[in-house]
């Protein structure tokens, strides 16, 4: 092989290499949450997921978390004593996983 062919060898291996990592970092981007991928799918979102997004919007402890109705639309109601100092009732269309509506109190 002459130095010519080394060069462009060793410069097509880099270049493909270089695609490579793009590609796996690509794939490794984090997972988005079980909520989205269902409501994407089309699935209804259980009791847990709507109760895991309430406590990141809201930090704290659930006290309750039920079947309700707000706004026309069926929804998982999240109560939660707030990190903050505020009670706070989330509600989850159970369809969709989209919040319908927040209240503090």
């Amino acid at each position: 092989m002459n130095q010519r062919t080394a060069i462009m060898s060793a410069a097509l291996l880099a270049t493909v290499t270089s695609l490579a990592d793009i590609a796996v970092a690509a794939e490794t981007k984090a997972a988005p949450p079980a909520t989205a991928t269902a409501a994407a799918a089309g699935h209804e979102i259980t009791k847990e997921q709507a109760v895991e997004m309430a406590l990141q919007a809201h930090p704290g402890k659930v006290t309750k978390a039920y079947e309700d109705t707000k706004k026309g639309k069926k929804t998982w109601e999240v109560k939660i004593d707030g990190a903050d100092g505020k009670k706070w009732e989330v509600y989850y269309d159970i369809k969709t996983g989209e919040r319908v509506a927040e209240e503090s109190k």
